[in-house]
């Protein structure tokens, strides 16, 4: 069963109202839209008050609070402008907020004597400070709200290295007023100490107070899109972070050193000094050396614990894709499958179709009583068998036969006699053709020969034999009568190369009206 994640989550998805840094563009302006006049007001407004109290700062006087630990007595540091460009870093992004720090304190550089080049640089100390605590909560996402103890360890570990990278202003500061060690010591324990310690004591209340509204109105006008955390950062901004400890440390002893090495008095009472001097000193390096220990050891564990929850939804996100993947094989495996036997089905259904359909083209073209092709089949044919005749050069013999007296026969002895007649007269006739004839029942009592390869020897071989066989396969009927069987025929070769189907079916037709005027049982050739 999933849990709600704490406030201080590792979520790469979540949205800027959670308290996850993510930075709004300055490209927001130029998109247009009624939110960004109160976003550049409220930029504006920022800009003056931090200008107001930088100058309120400079010539009021009240640069901080002296500090004595032990020998060491240094000026806490106070800048109320650190304030406000830190909760705009947090809440809209680096570019807003440093642009603020850096305005800010270059000119409160240039109010105080340094050169325009020096307070060039010398305006890059706290927006450097922001960098490392931007960069930080970038790549390890952890929220900077301090609604949980955890959130809130962070958020002053955080602040502790920020506030010693942004103290390098300090040594631009020394070098350019000519103080000495102890007074550059000084000046540099003060800067770091005071950053650090208000930006735990301001920042975070108006974090926890103020924050989540702000995020809630930007979120409205400008959602957040959350992108994966890039590691070659991360790893950019520990090194990073070593190198300021190892500064910190060598600046420490260096400064203190120094310090102690300048100082007047008699001998014997400038070594009890100097001994006050380097325990304080020490004192203050271990004390920051521990909070830097529990800043480093406590962002590893975060780092460690983003990286392994990452890792196991990178891990849950790859076997959820895997799973998909698998589906959608076993899916597309089962469709092709399904295809197949579709498909298989479908060409058994086509065979079955085409089985058909050459079952009705045959019997279409069958007299279902003789079993012969009928005429619709011989006006299929016929054509195709004279172009090849007319193109071999060759006559095209036609031979048109019919049943002698055949209607005397339904009428004396039945329908069912006359059928069994022409059935016989089919049978004995297309046992004589040969191979390539074509033979079809014409009509009636009519049948059509047509015999390529034929002439008037063959027919005259042909028409005698045939004859001879209804002789001798005369039918008996019920009463015991004998039913004679006989045929006239009408034989035509065609006129000439230029005969047609219907000239040759008129030829064939004439050729047996004039054997049936000789009297029948008898054929006739056609003569043109």
């Amino acid at each position: 069963m999933a849990t709600a994640p704490s406030s201080d989550a590792v979520a790469d998805d979540a949205p800027a109202t959670a308290g996850f840094y993510h930075a709004l563009s300055p490209r927001v302006l130029l998109a247009g839209g009624a939110a960004r006049w109160p976003l550049i007001l409220g930029w504006l407004l920022s800009l003056g008050a931090s200008l107001w109290l930088g100058v309120l700062q400079l010539y009021g006087g009240w640069y901080g609070f002296e500090v004595k630990a032990g020998e060491l007595t240094f000026l806490l540091s106070i800048y109320p402008p650190l304030t406000i460009s830190t909760l705009w870093v947090l809440c809209f992004g680096y570019a807003w907020g440093a642009s603020l720090a850096y305005l800010t304190t270059f000119m409160v550089g240039l109010l105080s004597g340094l050169s325009l080049g020096w307070a060039m640089v010398f305006g890059l100390a706290n927006p450097l400070g922001l960098l490392v605590m931007a960069l930080v909560y970038q790549q390890v996402r952890v929220s900077f709200l301090p609604r949980s103890v955890a959130a809130l360890m962070f958020f002053v570990s955080i602040s502790f290295v920020s506030g010693i990278a942004s103290a390098t202003g300090s040594f631009i500061w020394s070098y350019y007023n000519k103080l000495s060690a102890l007074g550059a010591f000084q000046a540099w324990q003060g800067w770091w100490a005071g950053n650090f310690l208000q930006t735990v004591t301001t920042c975070a209340p108006l974090l926890y107070l103020f924050a989540p509204a702000v995020l809630r109105w930007r979120e409205r006008h400008w959602p957040s899109r959350m992108t994966e955390a890039r590691y070659r950062w991360v790893w950019l901004a520990a090194l990073s972070s070593l190198a300021g400890v190892i500064a910190f440390l060598w600046l420490s002893f260096v400064l203190a050193d120094r310090s102690v090495m300048a100082m007047p008095g008699a001998a014997e009472q400038q070594w009890q000094q100097r001994a006050l001097l380097y325990r304080d000193s020490a004192r203050s390096v271990y004390w920051v050396m521990s909070v830097l220990l529990f800043a480093m050891v406590f962002l590893g564990y975060r780092f460690l614990t983003q990286r392994t929850r990452q890792l196991h939804q990178s891990a849950a996100r790859l076997a959820q894709q895997r799973d998909l993947a698998l589906r959608r094989q076993q899916e597309a495996e089962t469709a092709r499958n399904e295809l197949h036997q579709l498909n298989v089905e479908l060409a058994a259904r086509i065979h079955e179709v085409e089985g058909l359909q050459a079952q009705l083209r045959e019997q279409a073209s069958r007299d279902p009583l003789t079993g012969l092709h009928n005429r619709r089949y011989l006006h299929q044919q016929l054509p195709v068998l004279l172009q090849a005749a007319q193109q071999q050069q060759r006559r095209l013999c036609v031979l048109l036969l019919d049943l002698d007296h055949f209607k005397q026969v339904n009428d004396r002895h039945g329908h069912a006699v006359g059928d069994a007649v022409l059935r016989l007269f089919a049978a004995e006739l297309a046992a004589m053709v040969a191979p390539g004839d074509l033979l079809v029942r014409y009509g009636g009592e009519e049948f059509l020969l047509v015999m390529p390869a034929a002439d008037e020897a063959r027919v005259a071989q042909l028409l005698p034999q045939l004859q001879a066989t209804l002789d001798s396969s005369q039918l008996r009927v019920d009463s015991g009568a004998l039913v004679p069987l006989a045929f006239s025929a009408g034989v035509t070769f065609g006129s000439g190369r230029q005969d047609s189907e219907d000239d040759l079916l008129l030829q064939a037709d004439a050729a047996l009206y004039q054997a049936k005027a000789a009297g029948r049982r008898t054929w006739r050739v056609y003569q043109a």
